[in-house]
């Protein structure tokens, strides 16, 4: 190896090494030992680097549930740390993130248990049905878990995709108020040749005004590789039938009078092992979209500083459960961006209610 390449070797391991660093900070190991499942079960938990440095910004961080953690983690939790920590993103609120590994994927995220078929070999068929049962160590050993050793606000959202898709429906279906969000990507609706998602959509439209309070998207991958939804429910695919129920139930859902806030998207460039992602970022947008402030709204002639950011934060704290305001930092990143388009007029409002809100650190500010 030349003098040359060793070197760039040597700052590549380098720059490597504190990029992992800084993602072992954030994503930490835990487990618990499950006497419901008579197991133990593990965790990786993501934590705003603000908590995981010891210097928490707010008193208690809303908590995203997600499931096949083992082969979400690395890649969900750099997502949102990007979206709200990176380039003065604010796209998504700081929060917690708990990835659930499995043990017996099948036995734990089936609703309960059912024959083979076509799509279910024999043998997964007789590991299933013990959705319940996982549900139950959820809701009595995890979440307690997680809400006595990290300051979860009460706020908590579910994502599943696959089978976790189907194990988060029956949680919406049985127990709805274990979460306030549900974000599903490619469910295994196909489950009971249909029957439980037709029992769902049913329960739903029965209770229009039970599921108000809650959220679900829905994630749809083209798994028969056609250009539209239309075309997808036209396939003579021998496995089209997972497309097509999916596709049905959220036909069917929009349709229905039900108060539930609910979403779908088609993502004819993505198969059911592409989609987790990009159906987690555009689930989570979905979410928040109205909780979002963005800068170009700050710069805005017609925005108005105070009654604007105070707004914000308080609907976004109503949301998550907890109490969250403006930082400093955040608001000279408005100045900045005031000083940017020469806006005098819309930056003297904004020092205004800068120098009310936070005298001190608007003093050294100006100063500079």
């Amino acid at each position: 190896m030349s003098l040359n390449r060793t070197i760039f070797f040597i700052c590549f391991l380098l720059v490597f090494a504190k990029a992992l660093t800084a993602q072992i900070t954030n994503l930490k190991v835990d487990s618990i030992s499950s006497k419901i499942l008579a197991e133990k079960r593990k965790l990786h938990i993501y934590l705003p680097s603000d908590l995981a440095e010891n210097k928490p910004k707010q008193k208690k961080y809303p908590v995203l549930y997600v499931l096949d953690g083992e082969d979400t983690h690395f890649s969900v939790a750099g997502m949102i740390n990007y979206l709200n920590e990176k380039n003065g993103n604010r796209v998504l609120p700081k929060m917690i993130v708990v990835f659930i590994h499995n043990t017996q994927r099948t036995r734990d995220l089936t609703p309960y248990p059912v024959h083979a078929s076509a799509i279910l070999p024999t043998e997964m068929a007789k590991q299933t049905g013990g959705g319940e049962k996982f549900t139950k160590s959820i809701l009595q050993e995890i979440i307690p878990y997680i809400e006595t050793k990290y300051p979860a606000s009460g706020y908590r959202a579910l994502a599943g995709h696959s089978f976790g898709g189907l194990f988060a429906l029956s949680v919406l279906k049985n127990h709805p108020d274990m979460f306030d969000d549900y974000l599903v990507m490619d469910p295994s609706l196909w489950y009971d040749e249909g029957k439980f998602a037709d029992a769902l959509a049913k329960q739903l439209e029965q209770n229009p005004t039970k599921y108000a309070d809650k959220a679900l998207f829905i994630a749809i991958a083209n798994t028969v590789n056609e250009p539209t939804i239309n075309a997808a429910l036209r396939s003579k695919a021998s496995f089209s039938k997972h497309e097509k129920e999916i596709i049905r139930f959220c036909l069917s859902l929009k349709k229905a009078k039900t108060h539930l806030p609910f979403a779908y998207q088609f993502y004819p460039k993505d198969d059911h092992g592409s989609v987790p992602l990009i159906g987690l970022y555009d689930g989570l947008r979905h979410l928040f979209q109205t909780h979002q402030m963005s800068y170009y709204d700050v710069i805005n002639p017609r925005f108005d500083p105070e009654n604007a950011i105070e707004s914000y934060y308080h609907n976004l704290s109503q949301k998550l459960k907890t109490t969250i305001q403006v930082s400093p930092e955040e608001l000279i990143y408005f100045d900045m961006f005031y000083q940017i388009n020469e806006d005098k007029t819309g930056q003297n409002k904004l020092r205004a209610y800068f120098k009310k809100r936070y005298p001190a650190e608007f003093e050294i500010h100006t100063k500079k």
